[in-house]
């Protein structure tokens, strides 16, 4: 799996650094950030994911991508103070009715 990003990420992100590769330095600080998030938040990320595949099996746990947008949205109105719409009132809980109907057995 992360043999496959980094193919893919080396096969489309190349070109774009050579087009928009930024005149000033880059701070080595922004490097180990950047490098950070990859790995552990996105590390964490699949080590649950797949912890979930284990217990609940692939089928089920397909629907738990259903609500990372639904996550996105609801950390960024409690962390940021980003503003919602009257679509994501009404979408969230569609989405969430979605994923408790996929559910049930």
């Amino acid at each position: 799996m992360t043999g496959a990003a980094v193919a893919a990420a080396r096969r489309w992100l190349t070109p774009l650094a050579y087009i928009a590769w930024p005149a000033a330095q880059i701070p080595a600080r922004s490097w180990v950030s950047a490098a950070a998030l990859g790995q552990l938040c996105t590390g964490i990320a699949y080590l649950l994911y797949y912890r979930i595949m284990g217990r609940i099996g692939a089928p089920r746990t397909a629907n738990v991508t259903y609500l990372i947008p639904l996550f996105g949205v609801l950390w960024a109105w409690l962390l940021l103070g980003e503003l919602s719409s009257i679509r994501v009132a009404i979408a969230g809980p569609l989405i969430l009715g979605g994923v408790a109907l996929s559910q049930r057995q």
